[in-house]
């Protein structure tokens, strides 16, 4: 037999499950409370015991997939190789990208007009980058690459990521090549970028 505390939490991985769902097979405006209790086969007064509105659900989906990217990147073995490391954090982001799409926009875009995801939520999104800041300030500490605002560096870095990412989600990869083959690409230029940073004004 269930306890209650366990039904509760049941009921609540349920509507976080179907309005992920929702989101991933009719886009935003088809999110509503109403259409989550007929998905759950529940009153909308069950919704409101878990969740004081859509937004409170909308910030909850937030959180989970910056804590699952979290995850992800955390779960990447070290590398006897600075930069490897974070190449593999590279491939990681990808790859967590891939399998949560869903998730990804929510996190990454304005995909559901009016939500803006709580301060707290916004910290708890911070961990992932914190995770690719610390990679590449190794790579400074052992000389792999010059010293400098790690997290400027890491932030191009996820930056460039993100908007092959984007592209990729979205259906905008250009040419014949396969999503890893330009992954890998876009990581060996950024890894020369990172080796050999032109100075500011220089013109290249």
């Amino acid at each position: 037999m269930q306890t209650r505390s366990e039904l509760a939490d049941q009921t609540r991985r349920s509507i976080l499950d179907q309005a992920s769902q929702l989101l991933a097979e009719s886009g935003p405006d088809a999110l509503s409370m109403r259409k989550l209790s007929q998905r759950i086969g529940a009153s909308t007064i069950v919704l409101y015991t878990h969740f004081r509105d859509k937004q409170a659900i909308l910030d909850e989906l937030y959180v989970e997939g910056f804590e699952r990217l979290r995850a992800d990147l955390a779960s990447v073995p070290v590398h006897a190789d600075p930069m490897q490391q974070v190449m593999a954090l590279g491939r990681a982001y990808h790859r967590s990208a891939v399998a949560n799409p869903t998730y990804y926009q929510l996190m990454f875009t304005r995909c559901v007009p009016g939500f803006d995801p709580a301060p707290r939520s916004r910290e708890i999104s911070k961990q992932a980058f914190a995770i690719l800041v610390a990679g590449v300030r190794r790579c400074m500490d052992e000389g792999a690459i010059p010293d400098g605002d790690a997290a400027q560096v890491a932030h191009v870095l996820w930056g460039t990521l993100h908007g092959l990412i984007s592209l990729e989600l979205f259906g905008y990869a250009p040419g014949a090549a396969s999503a890893e083959t330009r992954l890998e690409h876009a990581m060996q230029v950024i890894r020369d970028g990172m080796r050999h940073p032109q100075p500011a004004g220089s013109g290249r």
